[in-house]
């Protein structure tokens, strides 16, 4: 696991929602790139990307609740997991059994 510095590239405020997409260049050889949603908030949602060709460009969107001070343009942090690899929270769940609904890009 390591981190890269991800782009927004839309912001949307809607009262007190808002939406936004974040992208970033995935290196090779990883298959599961997460936004980290700390600057979104605890309530936030962010789809992870998984599966995504080198050198893509994955975007990334993310919502939920909060009046934030973000504007495109801004850095984001974002995980990227080696082939192999998988975040705690699914690898858990893969231990006990439970399957993880993948999104193929």
């Amino acid at each position: 696991m390591f981190p890269l510095i991800g782009y927004v590239t839309r912001f949307e405020q809607q009262g007190d929602r808002f939406s936004a997409s974040v992208d970033v260049r995935v290196p090779e050889d990883v298959s599961h790139v997460q936004l980290d949603t700390e600057v979104f908030g605890s309530a936030a949602h962010a789809m992870p990307h998984v599966n995504p060709r080198s050198a893509e460009l994955a975007n990334i969107s993310v919502h939920g609740p909060g009046r934030l001070k973000i504007r495109v343009g801004d850095e984001m942090r974002v995980m990227c997991f080696k082939t192999g690899e998988l975040p705690d929270c699914i690898a858990s769940e893969n231990r006990r059994g439970a399957s993880f609904l993948f999104f193929p890009v």
